[in-house]
């Protein structure tokens, strides 16, 4: 590999740090350095999320929970679905309680 070629190659990678671990990310010329950045900053925090509410989960287990949720957010799935996942928590507590007063009665 020549010199000029080693060059390009080195000054093409980004150093990112997601969940503890460093990468080295190569640019591919559809996405530059400084989104390179953003989007591992983006998976490194949703991963500390993931990991916050379930400590006790393997980092490959976080990976894919956090994956999931990002893709989620990506398909428009964020804040509609958290408004509809009230409105059933909310459903499913009045249920709970009437069938309760109705076993009490």
């Amino acid at each position: 590999m020549a010199e000029s070629e080693r060059q390009e190659e080195v000054a093409a990678t980004v150093a990112v740090e997601i969940f503890g671990v460093p990468y080295s990310l190569r640019e591919d010329g559809t996405v530059d350095a400084g989104r390179l950045r953003v989007l591992a900053e983006k998976v490194d925090r949703k991963m500390r999320e993931v990991a916050d509410q379930a400590p006790n989960l393997e980092p490959d287990q976080i990976a894919i929970l956090a994956a999931l949720n990002l893709a989620n957010e990506a398909n428009g799935g964020g804040e509609a679905d958290s408004g509809r996942y009230q409105d059933l928590v909310e459903r499913v507590s009045s249920l709970t309680s009437d069938l309760e007063a109705a076993l009490d009665a």
